[in-house]
C-alpha cells in the first residue's frame, strides 16, 4: 500500500524489509538499457566490488570450495547493463585484474582501442 497523504499529516512511510537495499542495488544493475554486458574477471569479490559496485554489476560468485576462503582469488561472472560503454574500459583498466569479454563485441573494441592509445602515449618522449 502506497503513502497516504491528507491535509496537514505527514505520509506515512511503509516499513523497509530488511533485503530492501540489496534488492534495490540489484535492481540497478538487472534494469534494462541499451547494452547486456558479460565478463569474467579474476580476481576477489571485494577487488572487483572496489570498482563495479552492486548498483552496477551483478556478480555470479560460486562458493568457496573446500579451504578456499572468500578473500581467494578466483574467476568470476560479472554481468551488468548500460546505456553506454565508453566508460567500461577504463573501469576495466583500472581493475587492474585479467578479464575476458564475453558480450559484446563492440565493448571488446573499445578495450583494445584504449590499451592502443595507452600504448601510443606511453611510447611518446
Amino acid at each position: 500500500m502506497g503513502a497516504i497523504t491528507r491535509p496537514g499529516r505527514p505520509a506515512e512511510v511503509p516499513r523497509i524489509e530488511s533485503r530492501a537495499p540489496a534488492h534495490v542495488l540489484s535492481g540497478f544493475a538487472t534494469a534494462e538499457y541499451r547494452h547486456e554486458v558479460t565478463l569474467r574477471i579474476y580476481g576477489t569479490v571485494e577487488q572487483i566490488r572496489a570498482h563495479l559496485p552492486a548498483s552496477v554489476a551483478s556478480l555470479e560468485e560460486h562458493a568457496p570450495t573446500a579451504g578456499q576462503d572468500r578473500a581467494t582469488e578466483r574467476w568470476l561472472r560479472v554481468e551488468l547493463r548500460a546505456q553506454r560503454l565508453d566508460w567500461l574500459p577504463p573501469a576495466l583498466a583500472s581493475l587492474d585484474r585479467p578479464f575476458v569479454i564475453e558480450r559484446p563485441d563492440e565493448l571488446r573494441d573499445l578495450v583494445i582501442a584504449l590499451a592502443d592509445r595507452l600504448a601510443s602515449y606511453a611510447r611518446q618522449a
